[in-house]
């Protein structure tokens, strides 16, 4: 008889998972307590155009990715694209995308500026364990290899608007993966970059998954909150907010810590304690839709002390779609701590405070000049990883008989994306089952 899987949540995790899972032969059951499947990436209509609730990028060296989407036959929905980065820096907007325009960034010292740009080229090829940098923080690690000014200019706001309190406890290691990431998106420091996204959105890769799976003989199930999980004599036994349970050999959480904490209470206290003593950071985001472009940026690095956020993304110079032109499609995203009030307020009072900001960059807004706006809020957004962090990452095998974890949070030094959940789920599938 196969054995039979019970997966929670419906992001990446919990279908790729799903989908390993069945090509060796398992019973397969999903559950997502929301009517989509997406999770963090998942999607929604805007004025008829179908685009992600939080923005996403696919880079060069995301292997993971691209392997499943050609599986799937949706490889050649990927599109790569040159694009671009600035930097808006006390009011003034630079262009620093490419090795001429950080030549010419005036606000550090050109010495500073060949250290900039040997630090990420040296980044970039470098592919040896860093774990040498976990003791270090990102922010002394950056001061020793770009210097003082080049760190207070280009660094400093992005880690003290991301991280607040904690911006200058936060790991080397986590700062070199996310720049060797980015970095794997041009060929050298004299080529450009280029992004990718799905056509459709991340709903392409998301709804033929979903298709793939059916077909397979997988199940998915959507608004089905998982609230307990229990040992039982036959196995583990599954507990719905609906007031039924069913009982399944195996038992994966693909949700965020805090929720896996609370299904696992009441069978092992001392995972609980750990799972919930790691603290993450919330984002709220709005997602604008404009008549006039910020910049020709698709990623816009902050520095000015009139603006909360440490960046904006103009994501229509990633994708124009062709739909909407000559609309143009911004996000803003505002991490914040967890408890923070804008994660009750009003879509009406946040909204007010991103045009605040949209007005500091582009002082010739007008109410004329929204078409449309949403905004997204998630309390567990990003884990904060201070140094030493990787000795608190919970274990994919619990400690619980044939219970398993899945968090972003594994992939520490890694940032969250599609690409290595994809690759986390993968890795448990041939270790563990």
């Amino acid at each position: 008889m196969k054995k039979k899987v019970c997966l929670v949540g419906g992001g990446i995790s919990g279908l790729s998972t799903e989908y390993f899972l069945l090509k060796k032969g398992y019973k397969v059951e999903l559950f997502e307590q929301s009517d989509q499947l997406g999770g963090f990436a998942s999607s929604f209509d805007f004025g008829g155009l179908v685009i992600d609730k939080y923005y996403h990028f696919i880079c060069g060296g995301d292997k993971n990715l691209l392997n499943l989407a050609y599986k799937l036959g949706v490889g050649d929905r990927i599109r790569f694209k040159p694009t671009k980065t600035a930097s808006f820096y006390n009011g003034k907007l630079y262009s620093f995308s490419t090795l001429m325009d950080l030549l010419k960034f005036s606000p550090i010292s050109f010495f500073s500026r060949l250290r900039f740009g040997l630090t990420t080229s040296y980044v970039k090829v470098q592919k040896k364990n860093q774990d040498y940098l976990e003791g270090t923080t990102a922010k002394a690690w950056l001061i020793k290899s770009i210097g003082e000014n080049a760190y207070k200019v280009i660094w400093h706001p992005l880690l003290k608007k991301k991280f607040g309190e904690y911006y200058d406890q936060i790991s080397a290691s986590y700062i070199w993966h996310r720049i060797h990431r980015v970095a794997t998106s041009r060929k050298n420091l004299f080529s450009k970059e280029k992004m990718g996204y799905f056509e459709g959105s991340s709903q392409t890769l998301f709804e033929t998954l979903r298709q793939k799976i059916v077909k397979m003989g997988g199940t998915i199930h959507l608004e089905q909150k998982v609230e307990r999980v229990e040992n039982s004599k036959n196995g583990l036994k599954v507990f719905f907010n609906s007031g039924q349970n069913c009982t399944f050999d195996r038992v994966v959480l693909a949700v965020p810590l805090p929720s896996a904490a609370q299904i696992i209470k009441r069978m092992n206290s001392i995972l609980f304690e750990h799972l919930s003593s790691i603290k993450f950071l919330g984002v709220v985001c709005g997602v604008f839709r404009l008549r006039f472009s910020v910049s020709d940026a698709f990623w816009l690095n902050i520095n000015d002390p009139r603006i909360l956020t440490n960046g904006l993304i103009e994501y229509t110079n990633l994708n124009p779609f062709r739909k909407i032109i000559p609309d143009k499609i911004i996000y803003i995203p505002l991490y914040l701590p967890a408890e923070d009030k804008r994660f009750s307020e009003s879509k009406s009072v946040i909204q007010r405070e991103f045009v605040k900001m949209l007005k500091v960059l582009r002082p010739d807004y007008s109410s004329a000049d929204l078409v449309d706006a949403r905004v997204f809020r998630s309390q567990n957004a990003q884990s904060i990883c201070t140094t030493g962090f990787k000795e608190h990452i919970p274990r994919v095998k619990t400690p619980i008989d044939h219970l398993f974890i899945l968090d972003s949070t594994q992939a520490y030094p890694s940032d969250r994306s599609l690409d290595v959940m994809i690759g986390l789920s993968k890795n448990m599938v041939d270790l563990y089952f």
